[in-house]
């Protein structure tokens, strides 16, 4: 038999099993139906259809990308704030006394108190509260003359008030402007101190199995009454649950096969969206050098200690604009903006509004006013433009499931919004 035509034969089958191939598009090529709104299937798929590797704006000296946040954009519900409670509430600590004492400051450059939606707490109060919760429960279940169980250690009030404080303490640093939210997403990964990346991604895996088979709602935690603090009683509410969201799941898909590369760029640890984005995991399937986050130091034994990467951004607003520009648009035949970017919040408005190159940006409708409510508005009002700037993405919290039209139900509230008053 003669074997002149095996090399052209093999060279065919590999183009045939490329990633993009040379032939028209089909119905597997686009995205699945599901539950988006028609106009933003229609953008969508024609985005794919214009820019990716079969397209008449296709050019491959510059490879088109996507860019996604990953909390509330790619998974329903935040996995850090998950990820925050699961270890608090099964005590999965590492730190010793006088670590746990340092993660807690007492004044920020003269402001030494959270905020009035915070009961004014003095921060020297809310932290000696803390230290002293924290004392007992190492004493007791951390260090290594610790006896009690997981199961003895959650009747015991302090830890009732542990828990219920440290939820208090993250949401008023948030809430309190002269802190803000981005010290706040710096603090909660600061509490993985002691351990490794890997056993910080490890752990965040358990968290999302674990939140992903609970029940979506709202749960308050109370400090109990009968025992004395100096910060006095406090109560925090939290949501529960987690959902993996199929349309960006299939999203994430259509637009690999039609050679547009898909980034996260999250304020979350990056251990933590890898454990729950990465390939074989939860049916993201997105590779671990594809996401973009937040980053710590560790020391010469592996181990996170509680400083900030040096040299790094803080991925968050213009944060991960920078990040972009660093990661990815340094890369050969990537110096173009984003393609299309998705969010659901004032933290991507940089990455939505600092690209004059990206084509679309989706956003998962929070009802939100602020920056991001000015940009849903702008959406609405570019619903009947056959490819607009904007598309605003419904879904019901209370399911996790997107609604196939634009309007939201917020969690525990029954009827649809499309924007906030």
């Amino acid at each position: 038999m003669k074997t002149w035509f095996l090399p052209f034969f093999i060279m065919g089958l590999l183009l045939l099993s490329c990633n993009c191939r040379e032939h028209e598009l089909s119905s597997s090529d686009f995205l699945d139906r599901l539950n988006w709104s028609e106009k933003n299937f229609k953008v969508l798929n024609h985005l794919i259809t214009d820019y990716g590797c079969r397209g008449r704006n296709y050019d491959k000296n510059k490879a088109p990308y996507a860019v996604f946040d990953w909390d509330q954009t790619c998974a329903h519900f935040d996995v850090e704030e998950a990820l925050m409670r699961y270890q608090m509430f099964n005590l999965r600590y590492k730190m010793t006394k006088e670590q746990f004492r340092g993660l807690l400051k007492d004044d920020f450059n003269g402001v030494t108190k959270l905020s009035a939606d915070h009961k004014n707490i003095m921060l020297a109060d809310i932290d000696l509260d803390l230290v002293e919760d924290y004392s007992f429960i190492y004493d007791n279940f951390i260090g290594t003359s610790g006896k009690k169980s997981i199961e003895e250690m959650r009747q015991t009030p302090q830890y009732k008030d542990f828990t219920a404080r440290l939820l208090f303490l993250f949401d008023g640093y948030a809430a309190t402007p002269e802190i803000g939210d981005e010290y706040a997403l710096v603090w909660v990964i600061d509490l993985f101190t002691g351990f490794t990346p890997a056993e910080v991604k490890a752990m965040a895996g358990e968290a999302v199995s674990f939140e992903l088979a609970n029940r979506i709602g709202m749960e308050t935690l109370q400090s109990p009454y009968g025992l004395k603090t100096r910060s006095g009683n406090v109560s925090c509410s939290h949501r529960t649950g987690l959902r993996v969201i199929p349309e960006i799941q299939d999203l994430f898909s259509a637009l690999q096969r039609n050679g547009i590369d898909v980034f996260i760029v999250s304020a979350s640890y990056k251990p933590v969206v890898e454990a729950f984005s990465g390939t074989g995991a939860y049916g993201y399937n997105l590779p671990a050098d594809h996401v973009i986050a937040m980053d710590l130091e560790t020391g010469s034994d592996g181990k996170i200690i509680p400083r900030y990467k040096t040299g790094w951004v803080i991925t968050f607003k213009h944060g991960k604009v920078e990040a972009i520009n660093r990661k990815i648009k340094s890369q050969p035949g990537r110096n173009q903006d984003p393609l299309l970017t998705a969010g659901d919040s004032d933290g991507d408005y940089a990455m939505f509004t600092e690209f004059p190159g990206t084509k679309l940006s989706l956003i998962w409708n929070r009802v939100k006013g602020g920056d991001i409510g000015k940009l849903c508005r702008q959406a609405v009002d570019e619903m009947n433009d056959p490819m607009p700037r904007y598309i605003l993405q419904g879904r019901n919290e209370n399911t996790g499931l997107a609604i196939p039209g634009s309007e939201s139900i917020l969690l525990q509230t029954r009827e649809p919004q499309l924007l906030a008053k």
